[in-house]
Order: structure tokens, then C-alpha cells, then sequence
């Protein structure tokens, strides 16, 4: 695998096959390698991004055999190269035989998009193509950016530190923790997070708990979690305002149904682990940052563990109707039974 980070275009391959399940990692290193080229060169000449499904393999040829204008050297980046028919991918390797010396062919292939499940399948199924082999035996190098499920959170976490040390400041751990829990695990949210804080606390060489809550939560998502809180802390009147809110504003029943379920789930845990296990132990068997541990704690002295346990049945009762096949499209419906569920918990 070629190194990510190369310093002058003259140490460029001819060849780079990039591919992976981080979509925003690709696209960082294609504008890393653009800004490289467009700082010696004329990039509306010697430089292009080419859609292969749309355009077809023919053009990535001819683009790639062209001799550049006033320049040493020429870009071409070729995306979605792993969509081409047999056919096109042949004849993209026919070129790779014999490459035009003076021409960068970066082949990309398709990158799930954020959000999307990751399949380690599909990075094999690319390592395994014929196209992928070619490159590689025409003397092109590859480009990886796959995080393994295995040690991802940590790569995560670094990664959050890095992306905060670009803009020159420090992210506090239990800020990250925070933002991490807000946002999630998607690098391409993370970045939308990372840079409105960063403008947020402009002046700040630290960024703490307090910047990520005023600034990360969307509107509509510090909505649900002012419901799960109102809820879990058995305020009847304002978690039916909440909630009648949420249906309102479009919010999908089931998704507000399996945030509050996770939620009474970890109450449910700490509840049962705080006398045994330090807050830390129990943030990291629960895989939570260890703010929300404490949290939990002081919720779930609202409920018993018998009491729990009956609104565990009302939570398998509620999933059996809402998620029915009869009214599995039918919001309203729904809704109504998120109502009559938070009735039950709250008592």
C-alpha cells in the first residue's frame, strides 16, 4: 500500500487504485492530492474528475492518454471505476499496460456513503477484481481507508483529537465522550460537528462539554432527548407536550420508540451495576462515555427493579404492535401507541 501523504508531485505513481468504507477519508485525500497538483499546474488544463459510470471508460482513457498543457505532469481521478460493466473495466486495464508516462490515474471506487452499514465484503469484493490486480501489477499502488469494526472507537477518538488539532485547539475527553454520543461514529458528521464548534469557540484554545452541548444537538434531535430525559424522570405532562412535538415535526415514531428503549436499557444496567463497579468499569462494559453513566444512575432511582422489569414487558408489548406488517407504514397509528407507552412507564 502506497503511504497517504506525498510532499511533490514528481514522486506521484502513474497509477493509484483508492478505495474503502470511509467515504470522507477518500474525498480528503483527493483534495489533498488536487491542491497538490493545482499549487504547480494549471488545473483547468492538466487536471480532471471523472464520473466513469456516467462518461464511460473511454473517456477515463482518453483523458488519461492526453499529453499536458504546460506542464509536467497530468491528473485524472476516475471515480466509481468499480461500477463499470466487464467491458469498460477491460478496457481501463488495456491502458494500464502501457500508461501515458506524464499522467496520474487515480481510480476510485465507490465509497459507502455516511450512515450506510459497513461490509467488510465489499472492500474484498474490490481487492479481488480484475481491475484492482491490474493496477497493481501495472506498477500502481493502492490506497486503503477502511477502519475494522475491531479498534474503530479508538480511531474515532483520534481521529476527533487530530481534526481539532488542525484548527489549532484541544478537544477536552469528556467533551469528545459528548460529542461522539450526540453525533455518533460517522466521520462525515463528525467533520459538520468539529467545524461548527470550532467556529462557535473561535477564540477558545479548548473546547469543553459546555461548547459541544450549545452547538452540536440539532434542534429536532435535543428534542428526542429532552423527551427520553422527561420520560425518565416520569414527568407525565411535559413528556406527552414533548412527544406530541416530536410526531409533529416528522420524527419517525419508531426511531423515537428504539432511542428510548436503548436509554431504559442502560438505566436498567447502571441501576444494577452501581454498587459493584466504579462509574468508569461500568462506562466501559456498557461502551458509554462515562457522563452518561452517571446520568443513568440518577435516573434510575425513579424506578425499582421490579418496576423495570414491567416496563420492559410494556416496551416487548408496544414493538409487537408497532412493528405488526398491518401497520408497520402507518405513522399515526404508531404514535398513539408511543403515547400509551409513555403513559405505562411513566405511571
Amino acid at each position: 500500500m502506497a503511504r497517504k501523504h506525498v510532499d511533490k508531485v514528481e514522486e506521484l505513481k502513474n497509477i493509484y487504485y483508492v478505495y474503502g468504507d470511509e467515504e470522507l477519508l477518500v474525498e480528503q485525500a483527493l483534495d489533498r492530492l488536487k491542491k497538490l497538483f493545482a499549487a504547480v499546474m494549471d488545473a483547468d488544463f492538466n487536471m480532471e474528475v471523472i464520473n466513469a459510470m456516467e462518461t464511460g471508460a473511454e473517456h477515463v482513457v482518453d483523458s488519461a492518454e492526453t499529453i499536458p498543457l504546460l506542464a509536467s505532469r497530468r491528473l485524472v481521478i476516475a471515480k466509481n471505476v468499480d461500477k463499470l460493466s466487464k467491458k469498460g473495466q477491460d478496457i481501463i486495464s488495456r491502458y494500464m499496460e502501457k500508461p501515458n508516462p506524464a499522467t496520474t490515474l487515480v481510480l476510485v471506487a465507490s465509497a459507502s456513503p455516511s450512515g450506510a452499514p459497513r461490509d467488510s465484503g465489499i472492500v474484498k469484493k474490490v481487492e479481488n477484481s480484475a481491475l484492482f490486480r491490474c493496477a497493481i501489477a501495472s506498477g500502481g499502488e493502492s490506497l486503503k481507508f477502511a477502519w475494522a469494526a475491531r479498534g474503530r472507537k479508538g480511531k474515532v477518538e483520534d481521529w476527533i483529537r487530530d481534526e481539532f488539532k488542525k484548527r489549532g485547539k484541544r478537544i477536552e475527553p469528556a467533551a469528545r465522550d459528548m460529542l461522539i454520543e450526540k453525533v455518533g461514529r460517522e466521520l462525515r458528521n463528525l467533520s459538520d460537528a468539529v467545524e461548527r464548534i470550532c467556529l462557535y469557540a473561535a477564540d477558545a484554545d479548548t473546547v469543553g462539554v459546555e461548547e459541544v452541548v450549545k452547538v452540536v444537538v440539532p434542534a429536532a434531535e435535543q428534542g428526542i432527548f429532552e423527551f427520553i430525559d422527561s420520560v425518565a424522570e416520569r414527568r407525565r405532562d411535559l413528556s406527552l407536550y414533548l412527544l406530541n412535538r416530536l410526531i409533529k415535526q416528522g420524527e419517525g415514531p419508531q426511531k423515537i420508540f428504539n432511542l428510548l428503549l436503548r436509554q431504559f436499557r442502560l438505566i436498567a444496567s447502571c441501576k444494577s451495576m452501581q454498587h459493584t463497579h466504579e462509574y468508569g468499569k461500568i462506562a466501559s462494559e456498557l461502551g458509554i462515555p462515562p457522563f452518561l453513566v452517571g446520568k443513568c444512575v440518577k435516573q434510575s432511582t425513579k424506578f425499582s427493579q421490579e418496576r423495570l422489569r414491567s416496563i420492559f414487558g410494556e416496551f416487548k408489548q408496544a414493538q409487537l404492535e408497532m412493528y405488526s406488517g398491518r401497520y408497520l407504514e402507518e405513522g399515526e397509528y404508531q404514535g398513539s401507541i408511543l403515547e400509551m407507552l409513555t403513559v405505562k412507564i411513566i405511571g
